[in-house]
């Protein structure tokens, strides 16, 4: 029995009385403590410390994590999420790369009656549902309207939400820890060795016969089918960056037989190894940069995903004949890319479905951290075979970059510091190291600013961000502070206020008038064309007010 059948019981009323059957509740096991939304990794591990005697379930409601606990490490997408138990590890895994800044909810939790509990939700696992989201939402909005909700939706919400991550989690427990699952991940690690059912079956220590017929009924192919599948993909994503020979292709993809990979792709793939690199192709994006960088090339995605700031430039420049979706709905959607036909799928790495996206169509992922905008975008040109055309933007790009630079040579000399700050509303601001966009690798790449001193004592901010409170914003003043403000008018009004205050309102940046508002759409984006324009608007803006 279940720790929650063991405490289901009936009673019995006397012999002479009416028979009904009466249950009584189980005692409630867990008291909701606290609810707080962070902004970032180091908002994430610190709240991790500060409730390490607590149980606590995280919700990602943007970006991705990377996570690691003693005996295993996953990574944790929108709309995904983890429970941890009180008193165990759950750390970020130092490692650079990362869709985008994480954010999300915490909620934090103790045993009613202190008694220690058989723990009814599985080790941490990676839990992807929209469900547990809108919980979450809900859960806050909840809590920061405490007076109009009442006393009990809060409570009722709560144990919604653990009943929800209670059936997710054991399923996917199951899921991850299976025979089957273990096989595909083996498949995947050796796909270029010799691979055989029977070896594999005994390895899993089940039947051949089993093996097939659940095999099929897991991946809808059979095994000799989905280790072809997979070999040709990887075949097809060598050859979107490289002419390697078949003998050089058939020793990266697990093939003996030159003529034997050479029939199996063209049967596939539908042309020759030899003439796939010139056929054209239909590559669905995943990411807005990814999309940009495809548009700035000239090529325009069958799928991609578009943001707010990309929209008005489709319009304009007549760019609106693909099927368009957020990066959100394509992590989540797999049905989607699915249904796109796609020949070629781009985004960035990591990404926690790279196996599956591999059985739809060959997968490029480009690390966001690891690899600078330039040598992105000429990845992108490789894969669309339009590499000169991207060498021939960036040499633009870099004759543009000389001529600001001369420009502020001759009215600025010696440069100084900058910063671009991103203002969330009266919680705070996001600021990003030179590796992750938003104009800072122009600034101290292109242009030769420093950064404010307290990114440099940081470290890590140099090239991922960091979500600061307005209480310590002035900590990362610089000699010249470029300024995105919130939309909502209230939120800037408010914001406003606080500015003309000390410690901020003291900052040899605003009594010199070296801060620049610069609008946060045009600062979004991190391919060429978008690199252009905030470079212009960056100069515009500084020999602007120097003329004053």
């Amino acid at each position: 029995m279940s720790y929650l059948e063991q405490n289901v019981y009936q009673h019995s009323l006397p012999r002479n009385a009416s028979v009904h059957e009466i249950w009584s509740f189980p005692p409630a096991m867990y008291r909701p403590r606290h609810l707080m939304q962070f902004h970032d990794q180091e908002a994430f591990s610190r709240t991790d410390e500060e409730w390490h005697g607590l149980h606590v379930i995280y919700v990602v409601t943007s970006g991705q994590a990377r996570l690691v606990s003693m005996d295993s490490k996953w990574t944790v997408n929108t709309g995904s999420a983890v429970i941890r138990q009180a008193g165990t590890i759950l750390q970020h895994e130092r490692t650079r790369g990362s869709l985008s800044p994480v954010q999300g909810i915490a909620i934090a939790f103790e045993e009613a009656d202190n008694t220690p509990l058989l723990w009814p939700f599985s080790s941490p696992v990676s839990i992807t549902s929209r469900g547990i989201a809108e919980i979450a939402s809900e859960l806050v909005l909840t809590c920061s309207k405490n007076e109009e909700s009442g006393p009990f939706k809060s409570h009722m919400l709560f144990y919604q939400l653990l009943d929800v991550i209670r059936d997710h989690s054991h399923r996917s427990t199951r899921d991850e820890h299976s025979w089957l699952s273990l096989v595909i991940r083996q498949i995947h690690e050796m796909v270029e060795h010799p691979l055989t059912r029977d070896q594999l079956a005994r390895d899993a220590n089940v039947s051949p016969e089993h093996f097939s017929r659940e095999f099929k009924k897991h991946t809808g192919l059979t095994f000799v089918e989905y280790v072809t599948r997979l070999r040709i993909r990887l075949a097809q994503e060598h050859l979107l960056f490289a002419n390697p020979t078949l003998q050089e292709l058939a020793q990266l993809t697990g093939y003996r037989d030159i003529f034997y990979l050479s029939r199996k792709f063209k049967q596939m793939v539908g042309t020759a190894p030899t003439l796939y690199r010139k056929t054209p192709k239909k590559i669905v994006s995943l990411t807005y940069n990814c999309t940009a960088s495809l548009l700035a090339l000239g090529y325009t995605p069958h799928m991609g995903a578009v943001a707010s700031w990309m929209e008005e430039k489709l319009v304009r420049s007549g760019e609106i004949s693909f099927k368009q979706h957020s990066e959100y709905e394509l992590i989540t959607r797999f049905d989607l890319i699915a249904e796109s036909g796609a020949d070629v799928i781009i985004g960035y790495a990591p990404h926690s479905s790279t196996d599956e996206l591999r059985q739809i169509a060959p997968t490029v992922l480009l690390p966001f951290e690891e690899m600078d905008w330039q040598e992105q975008f000429l990845q992108i040109g490789r894969v669309t075979g339009l590499e000169n055309h991207a060498k021939a933007l960036l040499s633009q790009y870099d004759q543009l970059q000389q001529e600001a630079n001369h420009t502020l040579d001759q009215r600025i000399g010696t440069r100084g510091s900058a910063v671009c700050i991103f203002w969330t509303g009266e919680g705070g601001a996001y600021i990003y190291g030179q590796g992750w966009g938003r104009a800072s690798h122009i600034l101290y790449q292109s242009l030769g600013f420093s950064p404010p001193a307290r990114m440099e004592k940081d470290g890590q901010l140099l090239t991922g961000y960091v979500h600061v409170p307005i209480s310590d914003i002035h900590l990362y003043a610089a000699d010249h502070i470029f300024m995105a403000y919130p939309t909502d008018k209230k939120e800037r009004q408010a914001l406003e206020a606080l500015l003309g205050q000390e410690p901020w309102s003291s900052l040899n940046a605003v009594r010199n008038g070296h801060v620049y508002e610069i609008d946060a759409d045009m600062f979004y984006g991190f391919d060429p064309l978008s690199v252009t324009e905030q470079l212009q608007d960056i100069i515009h803006k500084l020999t602007s007010q120097l003329s004053m």
